[in-house]
C-alpha cells in the first residue's frame, strides 16, 4: 500500500485530525497533546531530511519514526545536563531543523 503524496494536503490534514480525535477520545488531552508532539518534535525533523534523497513516501515516513525516537531524544538528553529540559526540547528541534536546511542547501548546490 503506498501513502499518499504529501502534496496532497488536505488527505494528511485529515488523517491527521483522526489520529488526534482518536487519541482524544481514549486518552484525553494530554493524550492528544502527546501523540502531536510525537508527530511534530520525533518525525517532522527527520522527514525533512530524508526528503532530500531518493525514497519513497511511506518510506520516509517508517524511517523517520524511528530514527527521531533515537536521535531527538539522545540530543534532548545531553543538552539537558547542561541547561532546562524544557529548554533542550526546543534547542535539540531547532538543531535538527537547521540541520535539515542544511542538508537541502547542500544537496541542491551540489546537484
Amino acid at each position: 500500500m503506498k501513502l499518499p503524496k504529501i502534496q496532497n494536503i488536505k488527505l494528511i490534514g485529515i488523517i491527521l485530525a483522526i489520529v488526534l480525535v482518536f487519541f482524544f477520545s481514549i486518552l484525553g488531552f494530554s493524550g492528544m497533546m502527546a501523540a502531536l508532539g510525537i508527530i511534530l518534535l520525533f518525525t517532522l525533523p527527520i522527514y525533512m531530511i530524508l526528503d532530500n534523497f531518493g525514497i519513497d513516501q511511506d518510506e520516509k515516513l517508517v524511517f523517520s519514526f524511528f530514527i527521531g525516537v533515537g536521535v531527538f531524544p539522545s540530543i534532548t538528553y545531553w543538552i539537558g545536563f547542561f541547561i532546562s529540559f524544557r529548554i533542550a526540547i526546543f534547542i535539540s528541534f531547532a538543531i535538527l531543523v537547521i540541520a535539515a536546511y542544511l542538508v537541502t542547501r547542500y544537496k541542491n548546490k551540489n546537484a
